[in-house]
Parts: structure tokens; sequence; C-alpha cells
């Protein structure tokens, strides 16, 4: 969609790394404001686009029945956010859920909600569904209700495991990850013309949704001179079945390790200003 890159200093870690985004960018979680910051030339493609469900009736009805909720389960920070902009075209506030515990699948999800005044009981240790499975495993949740607030088409994992142990779960989506309507014409020329070094990657939908629009006649060797850095494990795994060379599954460490903190301060801390789950 558009390139940006920052020309004032030439020894940033990141010059000369001409770098494609495939993600939406809000102003609360700019990754690639961050690269440019390091000196990175960034080429903005988003190659999803985040849009609420076709249908809300599985959500509202749910909301109608929320007493019979013990768990409420949000997979991503997306869930959070979509879920209360829905809360705020009912005209509900979020005391509707103080009655209820809730899990978040990672610290990102846990700050979206957090940001609407609400506090987590539970953060696994592994960011995915197999660590909130793990943790749940532990409580015996024998005849609790979850509630899934999550994409269309989720992992099915965790839904499975917790009816394996006997919980009741109900799911509803509350958002879905579908192909942007666009001209992708100048993001496959920056292929073509071998004008990256990097794709970055932050879901398993925009891994799927590039190589759906890679012509056929370039085969498989589109992406031999391409590296890619992935958020998180079922990203990488989609990337790798794809046949694409992941070097990075921690985009922090496309940072060169050896920093300078005295000429780069806070780098180190949170350098891509990254979400986690």
């Amino acid at each position: 969609m558009y390139c940006v890159s920052a020309e004032f200093q030439n020894d940033l870690p990141l010059k000369g790394q001409r770098i494609l985004v495939t993600r939406e960018e809000g102003p609360d979680h700019s990754l690639s404001e961050s690269l440019i910051q390091l000196g990175a030339e960034v080429h903005i493609h988003p190659l999803i686009s985040i849009q609420p469900p076709d249908s809300w009736d599985s959500f509202d009805q749910q909301i109608n029945h929320i007493n019979q909720i013990d768990w409420l389960v949000f997979t991503s920070r997306n869930g959070v956010i979509f879920t209360f902009q829905r809360l705020a075209e009912l005209n509900l506030s979020n005391e509707i859920f103080q009655s209820l515990r809730i899990a978040c699948i990672g610290p990102a999800t846990a700050e979206a909600l957090l940001q609407e005044g609400l506090e987590t009981d539970l953060i696994p240790s592994i960011y995915q569904s197999e660590g909130l499975v793990q943790e749940f495993q532990k409580m015996k949740p024998d005849g609790l209700c979850f509630w899934l607030v999550q994409a269309e088409a989720p992992r099915s994992i965790l839904q499975k495991e917790l009816i394996k142990m006997n919980a009741e779960v109900v799911t509803s989506t509350v958002y879905c990850n579908r192909m942007p309507q666009m001209d992708f014409s100048p993001l496959l020329e920056l292929i073509r013309l071998k004008k990256l070094d990097w794709i970055v990657f932050a879901s398993a939908s925009a891994v799927k949704n590039l190589c759906s629009i890679i012509p056929q006649e370039w085969g498989k060797t589109w992406s031999s001179n391409l590296k890619v850095a992935c958020l998180g494990e079922i990203t990488k795994n989609a990337a790798m079945e794809q046949g694409l060379n992941v070097e990075v599954m921690n985009l922090k460490n496309l940072i060169p390790s050896k920093l300078n903190s005295k000429k780069f301060p806070g780098l180190q801390k949170n350098p891509l200003n990254i979400p986690t789950s």
C-alpha cells in the first residue's frame, strides 16, 4: 500500500533492510513505525482485514443467558475489541461480565481487557490454545460452562479439550479475518523484482492470503530470496507448510543482539512494540 523509511541516520540497526508488513496497523500497536525508527524501509500491504461477523445472533443470545456462564475466554486481542464494540452497540456496560471469571490467551489480550476496565483471572504461560488447555486441566472444569469468544473458523483444540474434561462449551464469533479488497499488483511487483528482504507475518491467515495471490507460473521459487519473521508458533507452522524460509519467530530478534544501549535507549525492552497474544 505504501513505503516509508528513516533517511536521517546511517547507523540504525535495521538500516538497509527492506521489510514487508502484512497486517493492519493501528496507532496503539504500530509495528511499522517501530521498524522505521530502527532504520528499515517498510512496505505496508495488509493481507487480512479484520471485520465484524456476518451475524451477531450467537453473541447476543449468549449475552441474554450470561448467568449460565462460569468462564469467559478471549483467544485474541481482537476478540476483546469487537466484544466491547458490540456491548456499546447494545447499550451495555462491562458490568455484565463482572460476575464471570475471565481467561485471556496472552498479555496483549489481557491489556486490551484492562483498557475496558476488567481484570484477567487467568493468563497461561504458553500464549496459545494449548496453554489455556493446560491451565484448565489443573482446575478440573467438570460441569463448568465456558464461553469462547473468538474469530470465525478458529482452531478447535480448546473447545475439544474442554469437552473432553466434561465442561460445557459455548462459542461466539465476534470477528472475521477477510482478504482485503484491493489491488495487489504493487506488492506482487515488489516480490517479482526482489525488492524485499523480509516478510513479517502476524497471523496464519496472512500467510495463506499471500500465497493465494502468487501467480501459479512463479512456481515455488518466488520466496527463495526472502527471509520470514513470524509472530507465534501457529503463524510459523503455516509459513513453513508453504515452504517459506522462517528465520525469526520472535519478531524482536530482527534487532541485532549487540546494541549500544546508550545510543538506542529502550530498544532492548520492547524494540518493536509488539503485542503478545
